[in-house]
């Protein structure tokens, strides 16, 4: 863990550039003060304000008004961008030195060219006020602030979120827990990008093994209340959802570089303009690594969007995206003794997963008129993921002449016996769909509404073939099983939000979904010898998934809310049709879902949110995957309960108290009172990776002069790893209490300005303390988390 040299060096280099200030910042500070408006002259709160050229952002008050301080003597154009809005740009504003400047901004159309679904939106500060339920936004600027490593660094700081980390580095499978559902590969979650799917197979197979990259979005939205049901198909732990940014205004790009420890590197370049009624946006990233347990990781990611105003009133949409990776990550973790000694570990550094993936959407957006937008959206995806895994036996096998021998033979379940062979796990998934989506404001029965309906449609086809390879380094070989996996899914949905006064909002709708499926196995052992076959079992799932919640505005910054919901999953295909084409009958994974809580926004830099939850399971499914480790040994696994209690605290202390302070906090708790079997074998027991208290910590300081500083914490607290309480780890590591643990990060920059161009050179430590915990015990045996990395780059905008 040593760094080099040169590396030293590039550090000190940029801590000199962090800590001295560009020529001319001794000038006396400036300030642009202002106010936005709507087409009728109304006051429009929640507006997101940007000063160019310097891209500082704000947002506008419940009043409308908005203040951009600690501004150098200059000419500066703002851009407002409201949620329901075309976009709105100032002239040039020019502003002297300690000279306070005014300007009144007023929206003119209704906005048709944010060419993607939100789940909260751009304006959280009004939307929030009438949401029935608990949801979380991390903005741009907060995505900015921490230069996150990967998706997971994010969501760590989301209330009722659990993260196991046994992908390797830079989160490139997301596994998220929420409110004590089991994280495995996120299957519980709804996860979208631009508000379309995102998993293999949204219905049959909904495993995140392809995670979009955090560095290319703009922000993240995650919402857990009743409004979940208008996204589908699983609204069991809410909707999670990663946007990307828009088309700029004007022509401006982004060059990031960034290394460090084990081999890290990334690098991404992003621009993007509007000429004339076209608008267009390119990211190109490479992220690479190597050294971290042995596991390395190349990824190439491409993403390209154009959006073209047909009329005043259309637009058209286009996104094309190509991913692109290959890495040695592996399913076979630690053993117990292996992790004490050193937890850098790897057996089998010959494994091989390549993952391809090729996207493409089509939006059209029609403003039938200035209270009504209509959505139509095409999207498909191909995801191809094989996967080389060396096989090992944990006890030897009469026979068998192995490769090699890890551990040692004289503690049972210590040793890995590697035999001289592989099983290629090589699997394709096509999916394709289409929904048409309608938004509208309209009055009946005296009350004022906000309606949202449409349909969807999805296709999935999915290529499932297991090749025994004859050497440890054999891509090909022995077809031993092979198959296809068919899906039609449609769904209809309404939601219909009523403004009964101007405090009270309430909130019903359903869902309608039909799942149809079939299994089709082409080829398995029969007698132990590979056999072609023809064996086809279907079945399908109708369910009604129903919501209703309420927002009562107290007062203008305080809210309450509460509502409940149907939590729906489709069963997985592969386990509710048999390998002799019999259907189980499995059911869909249902629940009821409940949540009351407070949400206050003071004007003043203080926010703050606090709900109670309950996940009430009527069978909640453990899918026999091999993913899941030690936890997965049932189909149903019965009624379960999941209860508690999320927090958080937000304060902007510089506009709190009124001073150029630049400093911010934020803490979160998560108590989940409640994660436990109700029925069954394992009646009474607590389920697995659900720890009963998880905290967190962010604390940030901004100087008017460019300097920023940005620290975050998080805790996770004790877990079991097995469904049978196992407190005494076991000696092959896959069973076994998961200990406590804090992780901490650092960012620290200083962004100034050189002409048309913006520069942050930053540095960045990731887990501190360097703490070394077990982060899961799944699939095949202790995965630790990841170690501390130092890494320094530049952000350079222009």
């Amino acid at each position: 863990m040593q760094l080099t040299c040169t590396f030293r060096t590039c550090v000190l280099a940029l801590v000199s550039c962090l800590v001295l200030s560009p020529a001319g910042a001794q000038q006396t500070a400036g300030a642009i003060r202002g106010k936005i408006l709507d087409p009728s002259g109304r006051s429009v709160a929640g507006v997101r304000v940007e000063v160019n050229p310097i891209q500082k952002v704000t947002t506008t008050e419940s009043d409308g008004t908005w203040l951009v301080g600690g501004l150098s003597p200059g000419r500066y154009t703002v851009t407002a961008t409201g949620e329901a809005f075309d976009p709105v740009s100032s002239g040039a504003v020019s502003v002297g030195p300690g000279e306070e400047a005014a300007l009144t901004l007023r929206f003119e159309t209704v906005r048709a060219n944010h060419l993607q679904l939100d789940v909260i939106g751009e304006a959280p500060e009004t939307a929030l006020r009438e949401i029935p339920g608990s949801a979380f936004l991390v903005s741009r600027e907060e995505l900015a602030e921490s230069v996150p490593a990967d998706a997971n660094e994010v969501l760590r700081q989301v209330p009722g979120v659990n993260i196991r980390e046994d992908s390797g580095p830079v989160g490139m499978r997301l596994n998220i827990g929420i409110r004590g559902l089991n994280p495995d590969r996120s299957r519980s979650l709804l996860v979208l990008e631009d508000g379309l799917p995102l998993a293999l197979a949204p219905y049959g197979e909904p495993e995140m093994y392809y995670s979009p990259p955090i560095d290319r979005m703009s922000r993240v939205e995650l919402l857990k209340g009743s409004g979940s049901i208008l996204y589908g198909p699983q609204t069991i732990g809410g909707v999670l959802n990663f946007i990307t940014p828009d088309p700029p205004l004007r022509p401006q790009g982004e060059l990031e570089l960034q290394g460090g420890q084990y081999g890290f590197f990334t690098g991404r370049l992003s621009y993007g303009g509007t000429h004339e009624n076209a608008g267009w946006y390119v990211s190109l990233l490479r992220k690479q690594g190597d050294g971290w347990r042995d596991l390395y990781f190349d990824i190439n990611d491409l993403t390209a969007k154009v959006n073209v105003d047909v009329s005043t009133r259309q637009r058209i949409g286009l996104k094309f995206g190509v991913y692109d990776e290959r890495s040695n990550s592996t399913y076979l973790g630690l053993t117990a003794s292996q992790f004490r000694q050193n937890p850098g570990f790897n057996a089998v550094p010959d494994d091989l997963l390549k993952v391809r993936r090729y996207s493409g959407s089509v939006i059209h957006q029609v403003v039938l008129s200035p209270r009504a937008l209509l959505s139509n959206s095409f999207f498909g995806y191909t995801t191809g993921r094989n996967w080389r895994r060396e096989d090992f036996d944990r006890t030897p096998r009469a026979g068998v002449i192995y490769l090699r021998l890890v551990g040692d033979p004289a503690v049972p379940g210590d040793a890995v016996w590697l035999r001289n062979s592989t099983g290629n796990n090589n699997r394709e998934f096509d999916v394709a769909g289409a929904e048409s989506r309608l938004s509208m404001e309209h009055e009946a029965f005296g009350f004022r509404h906000k309606l949202e309906t449409g349909v969807r449609y999805v296709y999935e086809e999915h290529r499932d073939r297991r090749i025994d390879g004859a050497n440890f380094m054999a891509l090909s070989g022995v077809i031993r099983t092979d198959e296809t996996r068919n899906g039609n899914a449609w769904s209809g949905f309404i939601q219909d939000r009523i403004l009964v006064t101007n405090r009270l909002t309430v909130t019903p709708g359903i869902r309608l979904e039909n799942y149809d499926y079939v299994r089709n196995i082409h080829r398995q052992p029969v007698g132990g010898t590979p056999t072609d076959v023809n064996i086809r079992g279907g079945d399908s799932v109708f369910k009604a998934i129903p919501g209703i919640g309420v927002a009562y505005q107290v007062s203008s910054p305080l809210t309450l809310f509460a509502g409940a919901h149907r939590g729906f999953a489709p069963p997985r295909v592969k386990d509710a049709i048999t390998s002799a084409g019999v259907s189980l009958q499995l059911d869909a994974e249902l629940s009821w879902n409940y949540e009351a809580g407070v949400r206050l926004k003071l004007p003043r830099g203080l926010r703050a949110e606090a709900t109670y939850f309950t996940l009430d399971f009527e069978n909640q499914i453990i899918p026999a995957a091999q993913s899941g480790g030690a936890t997965t040994t049932l189909i149903n696994g019965g009624e379960t309960l999941h209860r508690g209690a999320e927090f958080s605290l937000a304060a902007d202390w510089s506009r709190l108290i009124d001073s150029r302070l630049g400093l911010w906090t934020e803490v979160r708790h998560t108590w989940l009172t409640d994660a436990s079997f109700t029925s069954g074998i394992y009646n009474g027991n607590r389920l697995p990776y659900a720890p009963e208290h998880s905290f967190g910590v962010r604390l940030g300081y901004r100087h008017r002069r460019g300097f920023s500083v940005h620290v975050d914490g998080t805790r996770v607290g004790d877990q079991f790893g097995d469904n049978l309480e196992t407190v005494k780890g076991s000696a092959d590591g896959t069973v076994g209490l998961l200990p406590a643990y804090w992780v901490w990060n650092l960012c620290a920059g200083h962004e100034f300005q050189r002409e048309r161009f913006v520069v942050n050179p930053f540095f960045t430590v990731k887990n501190l303390a360097d703490a070394v915990y077990i982060s899961s015990r799944a699939p095949l045996g202790i995965q630790p988390g990841m170690f501390r990395q130092v890494n320094a780059g530049v952000k350079l905008r222009f």
